[in-house]
């Protein structure tokens, strides 16, 4: 979770609890200064100045009737807001919340797309030539890591029994997940053998991604791949399940010297 966007949701979660806990004081003292008439004086013909001690005393005396009575306590007015208990229990809320909209908003930054063409989208690997060029140059693959992918070149000729001529349709190249079926590694390529080599549990899988050897239970996961306008796609939001032990399609051994042992 980015610790920014932490602080930042919680920071205005508690901005918004604020000020719906400060809401109604607010409103009711607007409302008391609204209602409350403005007071005025008169200076009666005759009498002293009423800002003087005398004037002050000779009107008070007229107004009551030269009485003495005692002025009458204001009425103690009820807090509007919320209590002490209420505001800490809807502080440690909005804290919470703010939490879980951060772990949200990360997840989902995880998990979506990106627009640029990573792994979940469609990607346009670019012309059929530059996608041969760069396999070539490679030594046999296209690593694309943005993707999670591998672009290996895709002869059908090879594949006399038609196993992935749906999967790759016109497209010279194949596309090869990168993550082991075994239990998830990445599987790197190995120079010397020309294979993908599994360091975690020492499975194997041919240029194509067919099983060779190890604990994996089938050849490695692939993508739906198309030529469109002279440029190579990939579905890398539809992961294909790979081939089982026995499809041995290619039947190219080993060019040299395991890497993983």
């Amino acid at each position: 979770m980015s610790l920014p966007l932490l602080l930042l949701a919680t920071v205005a979660g508690l901005l918004v609890l604020a000020f719906w806990w400060l809401r109604p004081i607010l409103q009711s003292m607007a409302a008391e200064l609204a209602a409350t008439p403005q007071r005025t004086r008169e200076v009666t013909p005759g009498l002293a100045d009423p800002d003087c001690g005398i004037g002050i005393a000779l009107m008070a005396s007229a107004a009551d009737g030269g009485g003495s009575s005692a002025p009458a306590k204001p009425k103690r007015k009820k807090p509007t807001g919320p209590d002490r208990r209420q505001f800490l229990r809807n502080a440690w809320l909005a804290s919470w919340g703010g939490v879980a909209g951060a772990f949200g908003l990360s997840a989902l930054g995880f998990i979506w797309p990106r627009l640029g063409g990573g792994f979940g989208a469609v990607i346009n690997l670019g012309s059929v030539d530059d996608v041969l060029a760069s396999i070539a140059d490679g030594g046999g693959r296209l690593e694309y890591p943005a993707g999670r992918l591998y672009m290996v070149a895709y002869d059908a000729s090879k594949d006399s029994d038609g196993v992935y001529a749906d999967l790759n349709g016109e497209s010279p190249a194949m596309a090869i997940y990168q993550k082991c079926v075994h239990l998830g590694c990445r599987v790197p390529w190995c120079e010397t053998s020309k294979w993908f080599e599994c360091p975690c549990h020492g499975s194997r899988y041919n240029r194509w991604g067919e099983y060779q050897f190890g604990p994996a239970p089938r050849g490695l996961d692939r993508f739906p791949t198309e030529v469109r306008d002279g440029n190579i796609f990939v579905n890398t939001g539809q992961v294909v399940t790979g081939p089982t032990r026995t499809t041995q399609a290619l039947g190219e051994p080993a060019a040299g010297p395991n890497c993983n042992g």
